[in-house]
């Protein structure tokens, strides 16, 4: 079914539902007066309330015109200038010289870690000068709302993230933190600049 029929067509039921719900919640109003009626009538308006409410959003976006919903922002789909626009997370060496790199676009979550027999990981820094000290799943990067986020899921040695904006370096504890371009990621000492 083309997208335009298909809108049309949920509009058409939601005007249904809505006119539904509310004659069934008038019906009741009038003849019922009994704990299942006031249940009903309840239940009627909550499902007329939902059906006008989608209905007036999908009228806001342009569904009676067959509009489409908004599209799936992914990762690298923002403009290339946006400070928000990752790309590749690349490893370095002390004298910040680039060893390795890891693309990131179309990609939404990526665990850091160490491979071993028991887990697989996206982002393997177990050959890094510093692997002795990273966990199997030491960190985790998700691509949410448009924006990177990264996440210390280590047991021992912990995350920190030097900020671009103000030079700050950042431990993490407990809650996902922000991150974009030109963010350094440390885990053990092994720095992980967001490109």
């Amino acid at each position: 079914m083309k997208e335009s029929r298909k809108q049309k067509w949920i509009l058409r039921c939601d005007g249904g539902i809505l006119f539904a719900g509310i004659f069934l919640a008038l019906a009741l109003g009038l003849l019922g007066n009994g704990l299942p009626s006031r249940i009903l009538l309840t239940a009627s308006l909550l499902c007329a309330g939902a059906a006008g409410a989608d209905l007036v959003l999908r009228m806001k976006r342009g569904g009676s015109r067959g509009g489409a919903e908004r599209p799936f922002v992914g990762p690298g789909a923002l403009g290339k200038d946006s400070p928000f626009t990752v790309r590749e997370l690349v490893l370095l060496d002390e004298d910040n010289k680039p060893l390795k790199s890891w693309d990131l676009i179309g990609k939404t979550a990526l665990i850091i870690g160490k491979k071993d027999q028991d887990a697989e990981v996206d982002v393997d820094l177990g050959d890094c000068a510093y692997g002795a000290f990273i966990e199997p799943q030491h960190a985790l990067l998700n691509f949410s709302g448009e924006r990177w986020f990264l996440e210390d899921v280590s047991q021992e040695n912990g995350v920190r993230v030097k900020k671009a904006e103000d030079g700050m370096s950042y431990k993490l504890s407990g809650r996902p933190c922000q991150v974009g371009a030109g963010d350094v990621i440390f885990i053990a000492n092994t720095r992980l600049l967001l490109t």
